[in-house]
Parts: C-alpha cells; structure tokens; sequence
C-alpha cells in the first residue's frame, strides 16, 4: 500500500507538461541526463534560450526539457522563468526601436515628400484659381458680347423686316404710278382724239359755213 501510494505522489510530482519556458539570466545552465547534479551534462544552453518543458519534478526541483526531436534533458527549474530574459527583452527591444526609428525616418521621408507635394499642389491650386478668375471674366465678356450680338441680330432682322417692308410699299406706289400714267396718257389720248375729231368735223363744217355766206352775199347784192 506504502509503494503505491509513493508511484502516485512521483506521478503526480512527474505530470507531463506541454509548456514554454526561457533560460534565466545566467549565462549557461547544465543540462544533465538525470535530476541531480551527479547525473551527466549532455548540454548547456545560452541565457535567452527557449525552451520546452516536458515534465517537472518539484520534489527533486528539476524539469525535463526537450532538446531536439529525440533528445531530452533535465535543468534545474529555478534557472527556468515564464518570460524571456532581461538580456533577450532587451535585444529584442533594441531591434524594434531600430525597426522603429527606421519607419520613423521613412515616414518622415513620406511626411516631407508629401509636403512638397502639398505645396507643389497649392502652388497649381493658386494657378488654376487665378485661371478660372480670368475664364469667369472672359466667360462674363462673352455674355455680355453674345447679348450685344443677340441685340444687334434683333435690330438687324428689324431693319430688314421693314426694309421689305418699304419695298413691298414702293412696289405698290409704282404700280400706282404706273396705272395714274397709264390713265392720264389715256386721258390725253382721247383729249387728242377728241380735238383731232373736232378738227375734222370743223374741217368739213367751217368751208360749208363760209360757201354759204359768200352765196348770201352774192344773192343780196
């Protein structure tokens, strides 16, 4: 009963873990093939190093980590910490302060970059503000000068309505006046006519007349 009581307690004591570990600030650590300083050392590792614990044995204060595929080793667990090292934190913080001062200076770069652009922006802004101005103005001449024309077009068209106008009447004025000539040359033909028949008739009446009052004479004398 005593010795299946003592396998349970190193049972309990050697529950397998599946954890991660680093190597304290020591410089190297042994690892040795058992859980005791008598045992071999089969390696030594750097402080930094991570590592995987596979068992722990708190009674003999040891734990076994795993080297490679096939190797294993055990390590005193108080040389063993959760988080990695001052001298590994401080190497990796180094290396992101460099990571970060470089993408500081590169976003500088771009900071600069972008304000020469902004300013090469507002210069073309500045232009092309100036150039609408002068488009506005001309846009605003044009309108005035389409309206002038507009107007002058009105007036034209105007001018010419009564041009035809004019004409229409002068055409009717010299028909008038041709038919007022055509009727006083009328007139004056039968006034001619009428005074040439006149003639004739006097013609043939007057030398009547006058044969007979020479005959009136001659008889009475």
């Amino acid at each position: 009963m005593k010795n299946l009581l003592l396998i349970c307690s190193l049972l309990v004591s050697s529950i397998a873990l599946a954890e991660t570990a680093y190597v304290s600030d020591e410089l190297e650590i042994m690892v040795r093939s058992g859980k005791s300083p008598g045992h071999r050392i089969i390696a030594t590792l750097k402080s930094g190093k991570k590592v995987n614990i596979v068992e722990r044995d708190q009674a003999a204060g040891y734990s076994k980590i795993k080297l490679s595929e096939n190797r294993e080793g055990w390590v005193l667990s108080r040389l063993l910490q959760k988080t990695p090292s001052a001298k590994s934190r401080l190497s990796k913080s180094e290396a992101e302060l460099a990571s970060l001062k470089e993408n500081f200076k590169a976003t500088s770069e771009q900071l600069t970059q972008i304000s020469e652009e902004k300013g090469s922006l507002d210069t073309e802004t500045s232009t092309l503000k100036e150039q609408n101005t002068a488009l506005s103005r001309e846009l605003a001449q044009l309108k005035e000068t389409s309206k002038n024309a507009v107007q002058i077009l009105q007036e034209r068209n105007q001018l010419q309505q009564r041009v035809v106008t004019i004409e229409r009447e002068l055409e009717s004025l010299k028909r008038e006046n041709d038919m007022l000539m055509n009727s006083e040359a009328l007139d004056w033909f039968l006034i001619g006519s009428g005074v040439l028949f006149l003639g004739i008739i006097l013609g043939f009446i007057l030398p009547k007349i006058s044969w007979r009052k020479k005959s009136s004479w001659q008889s009475s004398f």
